[in-house]
């Protein structure tokens, strides 16, 4: 993805943002079921059955920094890695029936939860303990305080979009080529179009398979929030899905205006390349594509991420050099790239809210990343409009 990719790689800087202990929105664990009779487990009104149980609960939680009760006390684990040392403390302890924990999701089978085991007192018809990740919603949006009043645009804003709209027909497209198949559309996206998108990613993003905070299995988070529309990207394993394995939320779909603002890029981006370059062939240069993937990052002040590539689409799509189309909305990026992960070897521009970045052909793999969110820097009729918070909405768009 064009600065949504976060896969960690030894080589990555270290303000690649790839490692980060802050577990804001992290995913809660829960039994959907009551815990099956004599798997040693307790329920929330349940008496624990032997002391040798007691003994193992009483040690998996202290080793957490938990502190249940004998009785009546519900026990939340908050973590897949809290289920897994959970069920690997109570199997270790010789209970009388085994107890299969399925909340992990396998890697290689993600769409198979794994068959209980037999006891070894006969009984092989356990009920599964299955759990689920609940997400908490992130809006991208500052509530308002107080009653809300809804207010036309003001005509000085109506006045000056206009104004724009006309520079912009009359000049032409103001665009650069960055380098062959890497092209940038300088305040492209008009204040309306700006904020449709930003109201559609509020709605999509607060309904199920919306934002949350990535990360990985060691509990290391990405300095954003994502959220996929049409295939899920799973970060730890690189992996494109129909499912998202945290939770098993459906992607949402693309919505019908963000494919005709791709169409559009794409026609004046082949435009500005053929004006730049006198090419007969634009689309060797830089190819077509119809998208079925977005992902959608939104930073906050701190947010950034590493040098990487996008690289984990289908091999006959990177062949093509099908390209990712990035949107910027709300507060300028600093972003690098370049054609080796280093930092200082990187060139550098910035992204502010409205432009569009596409990079294909012969650039679609390049190593990109964002170093900073410039603060205050969003447009202010932008954030009258939306009340989007301090930080950068980036959507970014590729055929997989």
């Amino acid at each position: 993805m064009s600065e949504s990719r976060g896969r960690r790689s030894p080589n990555m800087s270290p303000w690649s943002g790839s490692r980060h202990s802050n577990h804001e929105n992290a995913a809660v664990y829960r039994p959907r079921m009551p815990l099956p009779v004599g798997s040693g487990l307790r329920g929330q009104n349940d008496t624990l059955e032997t002391q040798g149980t007691s003994d193992a609960l009483s040690h998996c939680s202290s080793s957490m920094g938990l502190n249940p009760s004998v009785e009546g006390e519900k026990i939340e684990l908050s973590l897949v890695e809290v289920t897994e040392s959970c069920a690997v403390s109570l199997l270790h302890h010789d209970l009388s029936h085994n107890v299969n924990i399925s909340g992990s999701v396998d890697k290689s089978e993600p769409s198979q939860e794994r068959s209980p085991p037999q006891s070894s007192s006969g009984i092989d018809d356990l009920n599964q303990v299955k759990c689920e990740a609940v997400i908490e919603p992130f809006d991208i949006c500052l509530p308002k305080i107080g009653t809300p009043i809804m207010l036309k645009p003001s005509l000085l804003v109506k006045n000056r979009e206009k104004r724009n709209e006309i520079k912009r027909s009359a000049e032409g497209q103001i665009g650069n080529v960055l380098r062959p198949g890497m092209v940038l559309l300088k305040k492209y996206l008009s204040l309306g179009d700006q904020v449709k998108i930003v109201k559609a990613c509020r709605a999509l993003g607060l309904g199920s398979g919306g934002f949350y905070q990535p990360g990985y299995r060691d509990g290391a988070k990405l300095h954003l929030k994502m959220m996929c529309l049409g295939k899920n990207w799973d970060p730890e394993t690189g992996n494109y899905g129909d499912l998202r394995p945290i939770d098993r939320a459906v992607p949402p779909g693309i919505p019908r205006e963000f494919f005709q603002l791709v169409e559009k890029v794409i026609k004046d981006s082949h435009s500005l390349v053929q004006l730049k370059t006198k090419a007969s062939h634009v689309e060797h240069i830089l190819p077509s594509m119809k998208p079925n993937i977005c992902i959608v990052n939104f930073y906050s002040a701190s947010g950034r991420l590493g040098l990487h590539q996008d690289k984990d689409e289908r091999p006959e799509s990177l062949h093509k050099g099908l390209p990712v189309i990035s949107f910027s909305i709300g507060d300028a990026a600093e972003f690098l790239y370049s054609d080796q992960r280093e930092v200082d070897k990187a060139e550098k521009v910035e992204l502010e809210s409205g432009d569009v970045l596409v990079f294909g052909g012969s650039s679609r793999l390049i190593f990109h990343g964002v170093t900073a969110i410039k603060q205050k820097t969003a447009p202010g009729s932008l954030l009258e409009e939306t009340n989007l918070r301090p930080g950068r909405l980036n959507l970014t768009f590729r055929e997989y």
